[in-house]
């Protein structure tokens, strides 16, 4: 799964992606330099210090922004109970939708709105600092970088283009017009490719113009970034397609092996990991299903420490593990994978184990449906 896991709140486990290693260091930095100019007499020490309370000050305000999408989300019926928190935007915006185009909208703009009010707040209160005891300076500076910082984020995430906000908004509005959320996305592609060409006209201008190579390059890059993400909507579009009226029992793979809970991983690991015996097997004890081991879990032990391991100290167990049955739509399903991170599902008849979803079947049944219709995957 992405990100370290820093937190549990409000029932939501956070984790921090590794991006965040950078922007702390420059949200540091950039406070840090600018206690120095404030106070050319002060620590170095201190000035650090500051500097990274600002950023962990300003981890804090994005926790808050993605906060406030789960919790929306969560109320609109998502089961997924795991945030990762990156600086701006989401990569499962694109194939994650509510239930209503309301429901859409209200979860895309909660994370800019908590964004824009904290960032008001803090550089309301930094005026405020100065203004009364001039002599705290620095907090005040502190306060204003970190609500500059979140208006900012709150301002970029509105710009109507996934991954951010804003994309999610434009897919919402479509919806809301069409009554199709399918037309939602495509209409969402379509509005971000063109803010994605504007960007990179715009890196150009600064480039060319501006006689700024560094900051044009950059901003040039972001418009490719969001022109990719538009063409990756055509694609998840297509898939989406593809995918649509097909059961699981047509998916999964039905005569993989079982694992009993006592068994070491030296028995099965090699085999799971090449492929050969699947890429995840259930764990059952007594015909009942109690787990499922996949390549993931496998990877977290060291091939010197498989004779020692069992299948029950690794597995993802109950009350967990997320199952589905053989009459479920692939789509349900194919989300309900995706949100968990594991390499295969249990696919369950009442209590009886009929066979596992796994994403070597789905791609399997996909790439059959594109050669049945003459397009490559």
């Amino acid at each position: 799964m992405n990100g370290i896991p820093i937190a549990r709140i409000l029932g939501f486990e956070i984790r921090l992606h590794l991006s965040w290693l950078f922007i702390i260091a420059i949200v540091s930095v950039t406070v840090a330099g600018r206690l120095s100019a404030f106070q050319p007499d002060i620590a170095p020490a201190i000035s650090w210090a500051v500097g990274l309370i600002g950023s962990l000050g300003f981890m804090l305000t994005v926790i808050a922004h993605e906060l406030a999408h789960a919790i929306l989300a969560r109320r609109d019926g998502s089961e997924s109970t795991t945030v990762i928190v990156q600086f701006i935007g989401s990569p499962a915006a694109v194939d994650v939708m509510a239930s209503t185009p309301r429901a859409e909208a209200l979860v895309a703009v909660a994370g800019p709105i908590v964004s824009l009010g904290i960032g008001s707040i803090l550089v309301a209160l930094a005026f405020a600092v100065i203004g009364v005891a001039p002599a705290l300076g620095p907090i005040a500076d502190v306060l204003f970088i970190v609500g500059a910082l979140d208006l900012i984020l709150g301002a970029v995430s509105l710009i109507p283009a996934f991954p951010l906000d804003g994309g999610r908004l434009v897919r919402a509005a479509a919806w809301a017009r069409s009554g199709n959320a399918r037309q939602g996305s495509r209409v969402a592609g379509i509005v971000g490719r063109q803010v994605g060409r504007g960007v990179l006209l715009l890196g150009v201008v600064v480039m060319l113009v501006n006689n700024d190579p560094i900051s044009g390059i950059m901003i040039g890059l972001i418009g490719w970034f969001l022109m990719a993400t538009a063409r990756s909507i055509d694609r998840w579009l297509f898939l989406d397609g593809l995918v649509a009226g097909i059961r699981v029992d047509e998916a999964m793979e039905p005569h993989l092996e079982t694992l009993s809970p006592q068994l070491t991983l030296d028995t099965f690991a090699a085999g799971i990991l090449d492929g050969s015996v699947g890429p995840a097997l259930p764990v059952v004890r007594d015909d009942a299903v109690v787990g499922i081991v996949g390549a993931a879990q496998i990877r977290q032990v060291a091939q010197r420490n498989w004779p020692a391991t069992r299948t029950e100290d690794v597995m993802v167990g109950l009350p967990d593990l997320p199952v589905t049955s053989p009459e479920e739509s692939l789509t349900v399903a194919l989300e309900r994978l995706r949100r968990s991170h594991l390499d295969g599902l249990p696919v369950l008849d009442g209590s009886a184990l009929r066979g596992v979803l796994t994403r070597r079947s789905i791609a399997a049944i996909l790439h059959a449906r594109a050669e049945a219709e003459g397009q490559a995957l």
